[in-house]
């Protein structure tokens, strides 16, 4: 038995790949630790969606390097796309590109000499699970290096993510947030849509509340919509991607939907699921985006009122056929827009809570601490408030769901209290 530290960077499926690791290293025998500094081996699960991910994992695999205390093994996104700048980087034994994802638990248990006894260590108990449904991506969109990362699409049969929610359920996880690469596109067949698959998760077990990760506008159904929102278990927040709120550079990207089309779905969801919250990403600084349409973009945010926006700077990706338009990309306007972008973004968030003050939520615990002298409970609203609740008596841990009231804004949190 060995103690193993896994490490992600990147995406919400990329976390749900990496606590599968620990779960099926913890049951063969080894522990999962938090710190690099007590480990036989780390994991490093990468990402690659920009050069900015890039650095953060080798930065990451250096530091580790530097200050851990075993080898390391550089696995996922940028162990496909580039394992040699990877396999150059101190420390690092092996590298584990997405094409042997099937086998990564084996080679990792290989390389620490396998469990053997098979005894399983306690698992975690915690409050949210991250679990995968659908990999891969055909959209092919000008900017992005995810289908050379991940690969065509595929999704898991029906049988093998309810296993994943039993498993999770037995955790006593009380929020499962559904990923996936192109998670709207996940299909098992005629008549087995993402809705069917929400339809047999929340039919097998209670207790439990369902997130839906991130959807594109092209595959979102309105059916779908009506159909979540008459559930008091599927959590009222729909994370739709914009990328640009103007219809040319929305074309150059590949994109399949004009700005009007996002403005109408956005319409569509306060009309269908008025107590939905609205996050959306946004690329600043793609090759030809000029001050006008970049201001397209935010008329689009401010009718569409995002509670939330990721804003990323375009980053030229080899492999993409926007890499051949890099000598466009404009740094200074790139970096000046995210900026004014964020701000505003701020804004928005914060508008968004003061909104909902004085209103009803169910708040998730998820962590528990002392503070300042009294005990504070930090989690997550269904609407996706992430909040503090102050003065928690004794009898609140991790995983309880309290019917709470939003207070507003201090500290540039939000703020809850409970209402029982």
């Amino acid at each position: 038995m060995a103690d193993v530290a896994v490490f992600t960077v990147g995406c919400k499926v990329n976390q749900a790949e990496s606590e599968e690791l620990k779960s099926g290293l913890q049951a063969r025998g080894h522990s999962i630790v938090r710190h690099a500094e007590a480990t036989e081996l780390c994991v490093v699960n990468t990402c690659t969606v920009t050069a900015e991910s890039d650095r953060k994992c080798r930065k990451l695999i250096r530091w580790l390097a530097r200050n851990g205390g075993g080898a390391i093994v550089a696995a996922g996104c940028y162990a496909e796309v580039n394992p040699r700048e990877l396999e150059a980087l101190p420390g690092v034994i092996r590298v584990l590109p997405n094409r042997r994802k099937d086998g990564w638990l084996e080679e990792i248990d290989s390389l620490l000499g396998g469990g053997g006894c098979g005894h399983r260590e306690p698992d975690t108990r915690r409050a949210r699970a991250f679990l995968k449904v659908q990999d891969g991506c055909e959209r092919a969109c000008s900017y992005c290096i995810v289908p050379l990362a991940r690969g065509g699409e595929r999704s898991r049969a029906v049988k093998e993510v309810l296993n994943g929610v039993e498993a999770c359920a037995d955790k006593g996880v009380r929020e499962l947030v559904l990923c996936g690469i192109n998670l709207g596109r996940y299909t098992q067949g005629p008549g087995k849509d993402l809705a069917y698959l929400v339809r047999e998760i929340l039919s097998s077990g209670t207790g439990f509340r369902v997130r839906l990760s991130s959807i594109e506008l092209e595959d979102l159904r309105t059916t779908w919509l009506e159909e979540w929102a008459g559930s008091d278990r599927v959590c009222p927040h729909i994370h739709l991607p914009l990328q640009s709120g103007d219809d040319k550079i929305l074309r150059d990207m590949g994109r399949g939907y004009s700005a009007s089309d996002y403005r109408e779905m956005a319409g569509k969801l306060r009309d269908i699921w008025p107590g939905a919250a609205l996050t959306a990403e946004v690329i600043v600084g793609y090759p030809g985006e000029d001050e006008a349409a970049f201001r397209s973009t935010l008329g689009v945010l401010e009718e569409a009122r995002p509670s939330r926006v990721h804003v990323f700077r375009f980053s030229p990706r080899p492999g993409t056929r926007a890499w051949s338009r890099r000598a466009e990309f404009d740094c200074k306007a790139a970096e000046s827009r995210s900026a004014e972008l964020r701000k505003l973004a701020e804004r928005w968030r914060l508008g968004y809570i003061e909104e909902c003050r004085g209103g009803l939520r169910r708040f998730l615990v998820e962590v528990v601490e002392e503070r300042n002298g009294g005990r504070i409970a930090l989690g997550t609203t269904e609407d996706f408030i992430k909040g503090i609740m102050e003065g928690v008596p004794a009898g609140i841990e991790p995983g309880q769901v309290i019917l709470s009231e939003v207070r507003g804004i201090e500290e540039r949190r939000a703020q809850l209290e409970s209402a029982e």
